[in-house]
């Protein structure tokens, strides 16, 4: 199928999405994540898709399988929040920049893996895969202005996290 397809039916796939996430956890901020997961996946898998009935099939699925997946995962990670040591972020010879440069880029990760799962997902979209926030979400089925919010608080927290770890100065 191709993707002006997925724009047309990527509101009614991404409902469905929810639902499932809602009747999962109970829990709107866990449904948005299922659905983001879903719609992520459901645009990589658009092309090979032959209806619009096997793509409401497929993103149930999906759905189903996420919320185990979430579930699980909620099991085994340990709630632990983000401790940057001074140490860390002023090395002992400032000649070499790269070091620093290294530092920095892990202190961003590890400070966006801090975010909502739902904020976290839509970073690594706009950072790692360099997308804008109109093609984000066309991707998630997110409005586009939602998408630059979430965006905006997740560059809000990351800075934050920087600041009060001693990276950045404020």
């Amino acid at each position: 199928m191709e993707h002006t397809e997925f724009e047309r039916l990527a509101h009614i796939l991404r409902s469905k999405a929810m639902a499932v996430g809602m009747s999962f956890f109970s829990s709107e901020e866990q449904a948005e994540d299922v659905a983001q997961e879903v719609m992520i996946r459901l645009w990589k898998a658009w092309p090979s898709l032959s209806s619009p009935l096997e793509a409401e099939r497929l993103a149930i699925r999906i759905a189903k399988h996420e919320c185990i997946d979430m579930w699980r995962r909620e099991q085994r990670r340990p709630h632990t929040s983000l401790s940057i040591s001074k140490e860390q972020t002023h090395p002992a010879s400032s000649e070499d920049q790269t070091l620093e440069e290294n530092e920095l880029t892990e202190a961003i990760q590890q400070a966006a893996g801090t975010l909502r799962r739902s904020e976290w997902r839509l970073w690594q979209l706009f950072a790692e895969a360099e997308m804008q926030p109109r093609e984000i979400a066309l991707v998630t089925g997110i409005h586009v202005r939602t998408v630059s919010s979430m965006l905006s608080h997740a560059r809000h927290h990351i800075y934050n996290v920087l600041k009060e770890g001693g990276y950045i100065d404020g």
